[in-house]
């Protein structure tokens, strides 16, 4: 198909490439799901041959996204620098998360907190892992830790995770 445009037909198959990548599918995967052959995908993402809408559509589902997905990763790879499309990744999203129906954005904003939170603690209690200071008890199969105690019943001094935290 004849493009007005060739650079359209470069930011389309780069955008291509890189959701395709970051689905981590390739081009016979990809093929597979959508009806094209990986040569007539392989022109596509490089810009050598624009695809019909419909094939668009098709190449599009077979990621298992849609066209506004397609839409954004395009305008993202508009504003990338040349070096930034050989490691085959998209930057990460920076929209703000959507608040789900009827949800106010504090409200939305404070789960995001408590979230973290959780997380960050999660973290915690990993980091005291490695170092040794939660050790499970020898034969126990149950999956529960004790803090501060070894497979010998030895005591072991734990900060508390959220010790000297108000709030935590």
């Amino acid at each position: 198909m004849r493009r007005k445009n060739p650079e359209e037909g470069h930011t389309v198959g780069l955008a291509l490439h890189f959701l395709r990548r970051d689905a981590g599918l390739t081009l016979r995967q990809l093929s597979a799901a959508t009806g094209s052959t990986p040569s007539s995908l392989s022109r596509y993402e490089k810009g050598h041959q624009m695809p019909r809408l419909d094939t668009l559509r098709r190449i599009v589902a077979g990621l298992d996204l849609t066209m506004p997905d397609l839409l954004r990763a395009q305008q993202t790879v508009m504003h990338l620098p040349e070096a930034s499309d050989e490691d085959g990744t998209l930057p990460p999203d920076t929209r703000g998360p959507l608040p789900q129906a009827g949800m106010s954005r504090k409200a939305a904003l404070h789960l995001a907190q408590e979230a973290g939170k959780a997380v960050a603690h999660c973290c915690l209690a990993f980091m005291e892992i490695q170092a040794g200071g939660w050790r499970l008890p020898s034969g126990a199969g149950n999956g529960r830790a004790h803090a501060g105690r070894s497979a010998a019943g030895e005591r072991h001094e734990v900060a508390s995770l959220g010790e000297g935290h108000p709030g935590a």
